[in-house]
């Protein structure tokens, strides 16, 4: 990414919408169906083992002592030291996806490069 890679977001092919497309090349909105929690009475969507978090999907914690966070990078934390990288859109400070970008920008733009130079 940081040398020029272009990365592609498929969108939704339901004429003029630019959401993520998700299952079937389709949105959520356009008739992508997403597994619900088994749960019963439930309306999240599922994640590990056909349930929500809420519910028992199991997310990898942070091993820093004491602490539930979501682990990201290096089994840490961002408060223990994860290095999460933002969306190179100047002024976002939005978690960086794909690309460099966030989501909210990846939606923008099918075909997405970083315009922000590498330090």
């Amino acid at each position: 990414m940081k040398h020029g890679a272009v990365v592609t977001i498929k969108t939704c092919k339901h004429e003029g919408c630019t959401s993520i497309a998700q299952k079937g090349g389709v949105c959520v909105k356009h008739g992508a169906k997403l597994t619900p929690c088994s749960h019963e009475g439930c309306t999240s969507n599922a994640q590990k083992g056909g349930v929500c978090v809420k519910h028992g999907a199991k997310l990898t914690p942070c091993s820093h002592e004491g602490c539930n966070s979501k682990a990201q990078k290096g089994g840490v934390c961002v408060k223990h030291g994860a290095i999460v990288k933002t969306c190179c859109y100047e002024g976002c400070t939005k978690k960086a996806k794909k690309g460099g970008v966030c989501m909210r920008h990846a939606r923008k733009n099918d075909h997405m490069a970083c315009s922000v130079e590498a330090a």
